[in-house]
């Protein structure tokens, strides 16, 4: 009768401590697991600098413009000074060489059945000898599907330079924007040969990049 209690005592005192280990191991799994979400992706968006007069946007309903169809046609884009995901310096200027800017948004549907296809064509060597590829990541929203952009377009392999836009997506409405993918085709000055809206078949996108190309 007397032994009764000093041994519920103990087990419950026992069973506490196996209590308060397995919340430690639940904490310290927690923390791990954050900070291996913080290793694998840092900021996904950046400081842009944007100089130069924006470019009107985009008209509606044009899926591929020209110099009839698009006000900007012949104006200079404005210069975009950022960085990457990894925090590397991304230069968007006129260097002298051609340039077609891709603006991606990893909520996009679209977007996400463009890259393949411009990555495969990058891959089989497709890309005009002298045109330069970029990409800008904006319009990120943690809230919405496929994010984050940098972990999409790292499982995509896709290569083309790639600027992180500011929160308020400052380089996607400096260049006009309105829609996703949206896609400005640059001549070595940044002057604007032609800006196309949605994803393009090959073929299409084929015919742009070697029209720039040869400005």
């Amino acid at each position: 009768m007397t032994t009764a209690a000093p041994t519920d005592r103990s087990s419950r005192g026992f069973l506490l401590i196996v209590a308060a280990i397995v919340v430690v191991g639940l904490l310290a799994v927690a923390v791990v697991a954050t900070n291996r979400d913080g290793d694998a992706t840092g900021e996904q968006t950046a400081i842009v600098e944007v100089d130069g007069v924006a470019l009107v946007e985009l008209p509606p309903d044009v899926q591929i413009t020209d110099v009839a169809s698009d006000p900007a046609a012949g104006t200079v884009a404005p210069t975009l000074a950022g960085t990457d995901f990894g925090g590397t310096e991304v230069s968007i200027a006129p260097d002298g060489r051609p340039k077609v800017v891709y603006f991606l948004a990893h909520w996009c549907p679209h977007c996400q059945e463009e890259v393949p296809v411009v990555q495969q064509l990058i891959d089989d060597g497709q890309v005009p000898d002298g045109l330069d590829l970029y990409a800008v990541s904006t319009a990120v929203d943690a809230g919405r599907s496929n994010y984050p952009p940098e972990g999409w377009l790292a499982d995509e392999g896709f290569t083309p330079l790639t600027l992180r836009d500011d929160t308020a997506s400052a380089a996607f409405r400096a260049y006009g924007g309105s829609g996703f993918p949206y896609v400005v085709y640059l001549d070595g000055d940044n002057r604007v040969l032609a800006r196309s809206a949605g994803n393009l078949p090959a073929d299409a996108i084929l015919s742009l990049w070697a029209s720039t190309a040869i400005g």
